[in-house]
């Protein structure tokens, strides 16, 4: 049997917009007549610029003209006006689509979109001490009459936007687990009367969907197969739904859907983008990866290899490059590494013999397995141990990041199972660094500073006893690392293509015998205040240290994507 809704083929694909850069995020007005969307490189929240188009050939106008990182642009019930997030914090913006002064509407209140005429949907922070617990909730545009209509568990976990039926029944969301991984989408009732079900393909991340018109069908952007495309499932009340289809497919991603009112095509942003790892050494740079999307380099203790991770199918793999013969292949080939973000997934011991490896066993546990560079025996997990970011310490010691109760911790535990024990007493969101003497543990976590609202911070604790104090005030500092010789500090940002920031590193020269430089109170609050620090040398790019002062190692990112009409028949 035919289906009533088949894709175009790709020749029949209409371009709308054409930027030499990135544009995400479409949106179309209630009669299909005016096109918003952001000009940026990140794909779920970017610095970059509102946008709108009168359809179909009208010259795309500028709204906004500010450094926020935005998302979700969408257009009130009369077109008037365009709806768009901003974070940090988690905010709802009101700009008028004739061009004016963008105005904050609703704090704490993101992925807003009408439901009807006066009412509206959001994610809203419930909790900030185990990362940004973010449920959706239903109101009335003055926010009266709010209530949750899907709250996910467990805490730390986020639900960021919503996409009701036309029908005002149900809600597709996209979320986040508390690890901040991407899961599939979710179909839940509007009455919040239950959790609902998973829907699309059930092996990928989900960052948009989209109701048909006539709300027979769900469309949804996964990451299934490890690119981002289109896929559409029935609806079914009964909670029974058909195996889901996908409908776009190539070499290019599919991100975003913004379907057109008489459901005969939707609009989508259509684009490539890669990652290279590089190395920088006195010769200048080199390419040292080949293909795939690569990213998280580190290179072994003894200098000998770089390691780095290739995206496949939705998972990492872990891969070296031998430095001297330049030669590059998998440790473990089809050994899944799950996991998203800056966060550490893999650490290298300090003997450069064996690898640590955050994976999933058979039952779907997050379990620290160790491997042998050597490859002379497989992966062994470490026995009754649950957690992610492992980090080697200095007597091969491993910190990781657990779960008790309903909050993190970082925990230490021996190689064969044993001396399980919390590293610190303080909550954290994830493991950021080990001091190479082990005796400082940096940590992603909450922080309130003295006569202010709670906050993220990069903190720094000392693994002997005592408090910790904060090493960075803003949330986008990677994995901290230490040169080879103990006499630079690094702290990166990192680049992604998801956030559309841009990498960058500051090499901080440290006090002979010292660990830390000299820090403000309440540590640092900018980037231009580490840029000032004596003798900081800023490399424009997420940096990892190599095992001279000359040569370190990074991630290359080049993203690019424009938004086309894809017919519907």
């Amino acid at each position: 049997m035919r289906p009533d809704a088949a894709p175009a083929p790709r020749a029949d694909w209409v371009q709308l917009t054409n930027f030499p850069d990135s544009v995400s995020q479409p949106s179309l007005s209630p009669d299909g007549r005016m096109l918003t969307f952001i000009r940026g490189a990140g794909s779920f929240s970017t610095p970059g610029q509102i946008y709108v188009k009168i359809l179909p050939d009208g010259e795309p106008k500028q709204l906004t003209a500010d450094s926020l990182s935005k998302m979700s642009p969408v257009f009130s019930p009369d077109g008037s006006r365009i709806a768009y997030t901003t974070n940090p914090p988690w905010d709802t913006w009101l700009v008028p689509v004739l061009g004016g002064e963008p105005q904050r509407w609703l704090p704490n209140a993101s992925g807003l979109v009408w439901s009807s005429k006066g009412n509206v949907l959001f994610s809203e922070i419930v909790d900030r001490l185990e990362g940004d617990h973010m449920k959706i909730v239903a109101a009335q545009e003055s926010r009266a009459g709010e209530r949750d209509v899907y709250v996910p568990s467990p805490k730390g976990a986020m639900a960021h936007r919503s996409f009701p039926s036309p029908d005002g029944k149900w809600v597709m969301l996209a979320e986040m687990n508390d690890r901040g991984t991407w899961l599939p989408c979710r179909v839940v009732p509007m009455d919040g009367s239950s959790p609902g079900r998973p829907i699309g393909p059930s092996d990928g991340a989900c960052w948009f969907a989209a109701w048909s018109p006539d709300g027979k069908w769900m469309y949804v952007s996964s990451q299934s197969g490890g690119a981002f495309h289109i896929w559409r499932q029935r609806f079914s009340e009964s909670g029974i739904s058909p195996t889901p289809e996908q409908i776009t497919f190539g070499p290019t991603t599919e991100e975003g859907i913004a379907m057109a009112p008489d459901g005969h095509s939707l609009i989508t942003a259509v684009g490539l983008q890669q990652s290279a790892i590089w190395v920088h050494d006195s010769q200048g740079e080199r390419q040292v990866s080949l293909e795939g999307y690569a990213d998280h380099p580190k290179f072994s203790p003894d200098g000998k290899r770089l390691f780095y991770l290739v995206l496949r199918n939705g998972s990492s793999e872990l891969w070296f490059a031998d430095l001297n013969s330049r030669q590059t292949e998998p440790l473990l080939p089809n050994f899944a590494i799950p996991g998203q973000g800056p966060n550490d997934r893999y650490d290298i011991s300090p003997d450069s013999r064996q690898v640590v490896i955050q994976a999933r066993d058979s039952e779907g546990k997050m379990r620290l397995w160790l491997a042998p560079i050597d490859r002379r025996s497989p992966p062994r997990p470490i026995p009754n141990v649950e957690g992610d970011g492992p980090k080697f310490g200095p007597d091969g010691e491993i910190f990781f990041r657990g779960r008790e109760g309903s909050y993190g911790f970082a925990y230490r535990v021996r190689q064969d199972g044993s001396g399980l024990r919390k590293a610190i007493e303080y909550p954290v969101i994830e493991n950021r660094g080990l001091s190479p003497d082990g005796q400082w543990l940096v940590v992603y976590a909450r922080y309130a500073p003295p006569h202010q609202e709670q906050t993220a911070a990069t903190m720094v604790f000392p693994l002997n006893g005592g408090s910790g104090f904060r090493l960075v005030a803003p949330t986008g500092i990677n994995p901290t690392k230490w040169s080879a010789d103990g006499k630079f500090l690094f702290l990166s940002l990192s680049s992604s293509a998801y956030s559309g920031t841009v990498g960058k590193t500051f090499v901080i020269p440290l006090p002979p015998g010292q660990t830390w430089p000299a820090l403000p109170t309440e540590g640092f609050q900018s980037e231009a205040e580490i840029g000032k620090l004596p003798g900081v040398r800023v490399i424009d790019a997420d940096a990892v240290p190599g095992p001279t002062p000359d040569v370190y190692a990074f991630s290359r990112q080049t993203v690019q994507r424009n938004l086309y009409r894809i017919p519907i028949r």
